[in-house]
């Protein structure tokens, strides 16, 4: 299979991927710029390092972790992550409401030939992303910024790193206690 073939999806298509525990791992930092008809290119390095047995061949575009973001899942990193979400069922009316904001504002894109995606103009506007972007690695998935609050992030962060990667640590140990 290759980018932008036509997948049939309507063979059971939560199983397609799903018994796969492993997936890409996105990491790096590029500078894109969205076109005048919100087209953006997936970089080459990406698109090249995807399994489409494994990933998929599209993307779903979520709001970000961080404000000022958004996030590109490969779609069955996006499904299996989603099965293991709480039932929708459960009456918890933050839950609730992110779910309903979350799923809303999710869309799935698909790569053309070129390797490019439309992006939505409503998630587009709601996060102010603006023309001139990043694209980072953010392991299972990618975030989408704007350039110059991903390079004042960076910066203020990059300063700090050592402090962070011994916090990091001492959250994953507390996480993860060892088995005895």
């Amino acid at each position: 299979m290759k980018w932008g073939e036509v997948v049939d999806y309507s063979k059971d298509a939560q199983e397609v991927g799903a018994n796969s525990l492993e997936s890409t791992l996105f990491t790096g930092a590029y500078e894109h710029t969205i076109d005048a008809k919100n087209r953006m290119s997936i970089p080459s390095q990406i698109r090249h390092q995807m399994d489409p047995e494994r990933d998929g061949t599209r993307f779903y575009l979520v709001p970000g972790a961080r404000p000022g973001t958004l996030s590109l899942f490969p779609e069955h990193a996006f499904r299996r992550r989603q099965q293991s979400w709480p039932s929708p069922e459960i009456p918890h009316e933050d839950l609730l409401n992110y779910s309903q904001v979350f799923f809303s504002m999710a869309t799935l894109l698909e790569v053309d030939k070129q390797g490019r995606v439309l992006l939505p103009d409503r998630p587009l506007g709601h996060v102010g992303i603006g023309r001139e972007v990043y694209i980072t690695g953010a392991g299972d998935h990618l975030d989408l910024w704007n350039k110059a609050d991903y390079e004042r992030f960076f910066e203020e962060n990059w300063s700090r790193y050592a402090d962070l990667q011994h916090r990091a640590r001492r959250y994953f140990s507390e996480a993860r206690p060892d088995d005895e």
